[in-house]
């Protein structure tokens, strides 16, 4: 089971897990009452208790084994609820309590190998658990009981070679990356939406950003500046700020993500990241674009346009033309 959640999948453990405990928690508890029934007479205990007259044992009883059991059913639906695994493009955090939590959390970058196992049980209800090794450390790290284990091993597995790929561009100052001008995994983008030419909002620029984000994601990655027009001069985003109703950078990626989910969808939105930089007293935004791990389309009035980058711009493909792209270029990585 997984949500979405803005730069990250949030993954919670099977609900068979809920039945496993359940059914231990029930059987210790069954035990330690009758072991308990062995060494001490509860009737007799009880006809003790000052409310033993206006009470019988039986309903008392029953009213005791009902509250126990109550308790017992939500320590183990929230201890559940409560515990997660988050995986972000560069770490996977495993989080847990009901209320003294802790968080334990696990660099993508520096895991070496990702595998996993279902027992008999795992492969009829499609869970597993899932093991990752660091570099540094011998010792695997187990995400334990997880749905469809096979999914998020390709996911992992994804994300580490994309921290390979890229770790080159990593914390690479804006003006040199604006320096190489555009190539096939950099593009310039004036504005996200503020038409300089029409002196308004046109929704179309939305769509030529979102456009070539998909063709990053169809493609190898890359990167994408908005503040920059094609010649690499530095125009900034205060046009773009004063169109939103909240005018600064949380404003602006506000409504990139908003129209991020609506164009692609909030699933692919963990493979993008962006972040903000002052040139020449301008903001501009940088978008890092990872490849994702499967196909990637553009949404627009019911309809599907599949986008790859071909050189420094970006291609559509038709419809049989995509499926050739996909098999050969995520050949062995569907599920």
């Amino acid at each position: 089971m997984n949500w979405q959640f803005n730069n990250q999948t949030i993954v919670r453990k099977s609900p068979v897990v809920i039945v496993k405990t359940f059914l231990v928690l029930q059987l210790t508890a069954v035990a330690v009452f009758f072991l308990a029934g062995v060494a001490a007479d509860y009737g007799e205990l009880y006809s003790n208790l000052p409310f033993s007259k206006s009470l019988s044992f039986h309903i008392a009883e029953i009213a005791g084994i009902f509250v126990l059991e109550t308790i017992l059913v939500f320590y183990i639906f929230f201890s559940w609820h409560k515990e997660y695994y988050s995986i972000q493009r560069d770490q996977i955090t495993h989080a847990e309590g009901i209320i003294f939590r802790k968080k334990s959390t696990t660099p993508i970058g520096a895991i070496y190998s990702v595998d996993y196992r279902q027992g008999p049980l795992g492969r009829l209800t499609k869970y597993g658990h899932i093991e990752l090794r660091e570099s540094n450390s011998g010792k695997p790290i187990i995400l334990d009981n997880i749905p469809e284990p096979q999914q998020y091993v390709e996911l992992i597995t994804h994300l580490k070679n994309n921290i390979q790929k890229t770790g080159n561009h990593v914390n690479k100052p804006l003006r040199k990356i604006i320096a190489e001008g555009e190539h096939e995994g950099l593009e310039f983008k004036t504005s996200f939406r503020w038409d300089i030419h029409q002196d308004k909002v046109n929704k179309n620029l939305e769509k030529a950003v979102m456009k070539t984000i998909v063709a990053f994601l169809n493609s190898e990655g890359g990167r994408l500046v908005i503040g920059i027009d094609d010649t690499g001069k530095i125009v900034g985003l205060e046009n773009d700020f004063k169109s939103l109703p909240k005018s600064n950078t949380d404003g602006f990626q506000n409504h990139f993500t908003n129209v991020f989910h609506t164009m692609i969808g909030p699933e692919f939105r963990q493979f993008i990241e962006l972040t903000f930089h002052e040139v020449d007293d301008k903001n501009c935004c940088l978008i890092s674009v990872l490849s994702a791990n499967r196909p990637t389309y553009l949404k627009l009035d019911d309809q599907e346009e599949f986008y790859i980058r071909t050189g420094n711009g970006t291609t559509g493909l038709k419809l049989s033309e995509a499926a050739s792209y996909v098999d050969s270029h995520w050949r062995g990585k569907l599920i």
